[in-house]
């Protein structure tokens, strides 16, 4: 009986939600938010054909829609200074698509965070924050694809 006891205790604690994956609270996302994500999924809310190979997905992460020299990005957002508004940058990582160099900024912009959800930009369209954990964060953003209007979602792991 002691031996199961143990069994479940160990299992139980091995099993436990871990600390690096607790939702962040409204208050301590801005500070969360700063550092570098990869993408790690890409869906739209109704399907679409962007590299025109007549097959429509709303996986547009796991599928060739999507280049994987794009998919390679890093997103990264930075403390700007205490009135200035934060710093938005998508990174060409080691696959370069051809535009920009390896390494090489393909776009910045300056953001700030509204109400603890929505991160607005002065260039590209607002974000929402569906969900946003230590390692993981989630947003939705309006685009125009594939002449439709869409929502994309983003998930993003730290990097």
């Amino acid at each position: 009986m002691k031996n199961k006891i143990l069994f479940f205790a160990v299992l139980a604690a091995m099993t436990a939600c871990d600390k690096s994956d607790e939702e962040v609270t409204g208050s301590d996302r801005n500070q969360a938010l700063f550092g570098q994500w990869e993408y790690q999924a890409i869906t739209s809310d109704t399907a679409v054909d962007i590299n025109g190979d007549n097959t429509v997905n709303v996986d547009l992460y796991n599928t060739n829609e999507i280049r994987q020299c794009i998919k390679d990005n890093i997103t990264a957002f930075a403390f700007a200074g205490e009135e200035e508004k934060s710093t938005f940058i998508i990174n060409e990582n080691g696959l370069t698509c051809g535009e920009v160099d390896a390494f090489s900024n393909v776009e910045e912009d300056r953001y700030e965070l509204i109400n603890n959800e929505i991160l607005r930009f002065d260039n590209r369209n607002d974000m929402t924050i569906m969900e946003f954990t230590k390692n993981r964060l989630v947003v939705e953003q309006d685009d125009f694809l594939d002449d439709s209007e869409v929502v994309i979602t983003y998930t993003f792991k730290r990097s």
